[in-house]
């Protein structure tokens, strides 16, 4: 990417459009996103611009120029003060720069591949507990079901959270789900309610692993050091918030989206239940053709040129992970789901700085659910049309009825 005064970029005024809050667009963006593909790596949108290449959008992705959205976005809804401002603008997916750089090291050692793999044995038996309660009548909601809970109950086990705590959690995760999205306006008493009640909580949680240490993560971030330095009280806060309203909302949605695949695929749901080696690349494919994050909001932080189109500071930049998956100059037959392809790797978690901080512990959930789901839900097909979310920067299904065979 070159800086915009080195160059002869031009304006954006005469980009294609995309009306990306187009409902026709959002029931059936692909075929809008092929054509603009072929066209150009940027387009103009109701709120900014959309880079849809996955050669610009990798580069974007790492390129310090960009800054997170998530401030401004809080701001423009009303959010300027108070608990809930203060626990999202103090978020490491808000911060940038050194700052930025200073939190992750202090906690990456709790993010680690080896770190998640801990818990596996936790994850494999919460499958097969929630599994249980409905296996034999033949059919579920799966959503209500199951992705409601194994997420959010994951993280309470991660975090140390008792399990009389944990449908608390949940109900705060559902509010807060709204915090990184367009309607946090529109829903702003919820969602800062749940904030102080997950503070009030959070601070009880921390005070207590102070005084009585347990091998949980919460302990380690309290603990979390490095040349004296530590993660302050509201870091903290916005550390174990951060994890309840993305880490739950993105895995239910990502499971729901790959339980939808698989029923439109029926032979790789059989393959996946015959070859269970093949799960990693299976949550690859998923995360690759039906990723539930769709892009990545940044503000640009001076003018930048991108594909030969001139972005002009303070403009919102959508980094769309979504269209970039999909790239036919990067991915041969990108519509297909195959799970045994061998294919580039994919940017649903992100790139650069903020590359997804939580990607050990999502991926992990989703490999220890496709390798029980297959075999205990075999000949898996929809007992119904899902309906789904749409317009909140997180896609996956809000109901999905299922059918199986009993095993």
């Amino acid at each position: 990417m070159e800086r915009a005064d080195a160059i002869s970029a031009r304006a954006l005024d005469d980009a294609p459009f995309l009306d990306r809050f187009d409902p026709a667009v959002e029931a059936d963006p692909e075929p809008v996103y092929a054509d603009l593909r072929r066209r150009t790596a940027v387009a103009r949108t109701p709120i900014g611009v959309a880079v849809i290449r996955r050669q610009e959008v990798h580069q974007l992705l790492g390129d310090p120029r960009l800054i997170s959205s998530l401030p401004h976005l809080v701001r423009a809804q009303g959010v300027t003060e108070g608990n809930l401002h203060d626990m999202l603008a103090s978020s490491v997916i808000a911060i940038d720069g050194p700052e930025h750089t200073r939190v992750r090291r202090l906690v990456s050692r709790s993010f680690t591949p080896r770190a998640a793999d801990r818990h596996r044995p936790a994850m494999r038996a919460l499958v097969d507990e929630l599994v249980d309660g409905f296996a034999e009548r033949g059919r579920c909601e799966f959503v209500a079901d199951f992705a409601d809970h194994y997420p959010v109950q994951v993280i309470c086990e991660v975090l140390g959270v008792p399990r009389e705590d944990h449908d608390d959690f949940a109900r705060w995760g559902d509010a807060l789900t709204y915090a990184l999205s367009l309607e946090l306006g529109a829903h702003r008493a919820e969602v800062e309610a749940a904030s102080e009640a997950l503070g009030a909580y959070v601070d009880h949680l921390v005070a207590d692993r102070r005084a009585n240490p347990r091998d949980d993560l919460v302990t380690s971030l309290v603990q979390a050091a490095e040349d004296g330095d530590r993660l302050s009280n509201l870091e903290l806060f916005s550390m174990i918030g951060g994890l309840l309203f993305a880490g739950y909302d993105t895995t239910r949605n990502q499971l729901g989206q790959a339980l939808v695949a698989f029923c439109r695929h029926p032979d790789q749901w059989a393959r996946l239940a015959a070859e269970p080696a093949s799960v990693p690349r299976a949550v690859d494919e998923v995360m690759r053709l039906v990723g539930a994050v769709r892009a990545v909001p940044r503000v640009a932080l001076e003018d930048l040129e991108v594909g030969g189109w001139l972005i002009p500071s303070g403009t919102l930049v959508m980094l769309s992970l979504a269209s970039s998956n999909r790239d036919e100059a990067v991915f041969d037959d990108p519509l297909d789901f195959d799970i045994t392809a061998e294919r580039e790797a994919h940017l649903t978690f992100g790139g650069g700085p903020h590359y997804c901080l939580g990607a050990s512990l999502a991926r992990a959930e989703m490999e220890e659910a496709l390798t029980t789901l297959p075999r205990r839900l075999p000949d898996l097909r929809l007992d119904g049309e899902p309906t789904w979310r749409l317009n909140t920067g997180i896609s996956g299904p809000t109901t999905l009825p299922l059918a199986f065979d009993v095993a």
